[in-house]
């Protein structure tokens, strides 16, 4: 009887998978088929930092259609994320006993808005970071097509996984398992440990870039302690 129960619970599992897939599928042709724009949003970071298309390099011939088959589906899996996490979300919901049905979808929403909040913000502080990157070139130097997608993907994932730490804090509180004048008695170590943590996490570890990080994401934890507050 528990094999059996086992294996309807891997069963709707692997249905749930399948039609994340077929979702993150829909998402990948549409934009492969409008990937002109796409790229115009991807290439903004690299305009607003003073450069053009025009200055970034293919080292061989399929580097070309390599990048935009990457492209295609680092944005896929980026605008496909908040149907994704719906769907196997409701897979782990029986798990949580205790959670309502509301509080379940809010914290969904809020995963997701954090997530994007994240990815936004990268969005915005990359034309600093590539321009304080470039500007230690004191020769001609070759902007390779490849690198800089691979860090403009990699920087907006890490800013939007970042970005769910209050989330998960909130989560901790709220659990007690871990104590709420644990960070409301702490409020320097935890600034500070944000701070180290951007330096980090941030491609360039300029001042600019590291306070743009650092601000919102310190701020969404004291959000975060206040929400908490009245428990």
């Amino acid at each position: 009887m528990g094999n059996k129960k086992f294996f309807d619970h891997f069963k709707e599992l692997n249905y749930r998978i399948y039609i994340s897939l077929l979702v993150i599928a829909i998402f990948f042709t549409i934009i492969y088929i409008n990937y002109s724009s796409i790229y115009e949003i991807l290439i903004n970071p690299l305009v607003n930092a003073g450069y053009s298309t025009s200055d970034l390099v293919a080292f061989t011939i399929y580097e070309g259609f390599q990048v935009k088959i990457l492209n295609t589906f680092f944005v896929s899996i980026t605008l496909a994320i908040p149907y994704v996490i719906f769907i196997l979300g409701y897979f782990f919901k029986p798990a949580l006993e205790r959670t309502s049905h509301t509080i379940f979808i809010t914290y969904l929403i809020i995963f997701i808005t954090l997530f994007y909040l994240g990815i936004f913000s990268a969005y915005k502080t990359l034309p600093i970071g590539i321009n304080f990157l470039l500007e230690f070139n004191e020769s001609e130097f070759i902007l390779r097509t490849q690198n800089y997608f691979q860090l403009i993907s990699r920087v907006s994932i890490l800013f939007g996984l970042s970005f769910q730490a209050p989330l998960v804090i909130y989560f901790l509180i709220k659990k007690n398992i871990i104590q709420r004048s644990v960070f409301t008695n702490n409020r320097k170590e935890i600034f500070l440990g944000v701070l180290i943590f951007s330096a980090i996490i941030t491609p360039t570890g300029d001042p600019v870039t590291l306070f743009i990080f650092t601000i919102p994401l310190y701020l969404l934890i004291e959000l975060v302690l206040y929400l908490s507050k009245n428990k």
